[in-house]
């Protein structure tokens, strides 16, 4: 659920032709992308809604963990972000503010993945297809709509995770509020 509602906008953009995917010509590259990205989202997500999490959930009250993981989680994404994805000519500073934006969004709602599954696999997982997606399809913006639509996905990322892991999350409620 959670990569369906993340990568949402992608169809969407097209659709009311707002971004141009470059995806035809990268084929081959996209096979030899997804193991390196789902190796490595794998490798995040257990460093940060694994240990990061642990360590956290220990030292701060209740229900802050979560959210400061998924803070302190998307700084590395927004970078990588920033430095490999194709870029608008909007400043440096709205494209940071947008890439955190996007990558927090998406990071809480990975946090409850992690929560409602008991593991940090299968966020990892969808983390990994997600970015195998960022980087194989190319998404170039037609004007700025685009990036309001990623941003809208992002942020109801952990709306659809929570509704659909709504029992297991049950246990952590006082955690969650």
């Amino acid at each position: 659920m959670f990569l369906l509602v993340a990568a949402s906008y992608v169809p969407l953009a097209r659709l009311l032709h707002y971004a141009i995917l470059g995806g035809s010509g990268r084929g081959a590259a996209l096979l030899g992308i997804v193991p390196a990205a789902l190796a490595a989202a794998l490798l995040y997500e257990r460093a940060v809604r694994g240990a990061l999490y642990a360590a956290l959930g220990k030292r701060l009250p209740t229900g802050a963990a979560a959210p400061a993981v998924a803070v302190l989680g998307a700084i590395l994404p927004a970078v990588l972000r920033l430095a490999f994805l194709p870029r608008s000519t909007a400043p440096l500073t709205v494209l940071a503010v947008h890439a955190f934006l996007v990558e927090a969004g998406g990071g809480r709602a990975l946090c409850l993945l992690a929560l409602g599954t008991g593991s940090a696999v299968p966020g990892g997982f969808a983390y990994g297809l997600l970015w195998a997606l960022r980087f194989g399809v190319g998404v170039t913006f037609v004007g700025g709509v685009v990036p309001l639509l990623e941003l809208a996905a992002a942020w109801f990322a952990p709306i659809a995770v929570a509704i659909v892991l709504a029992r297991p999350l049950a246990p952590y409620r006082e955690e969650l509020l």
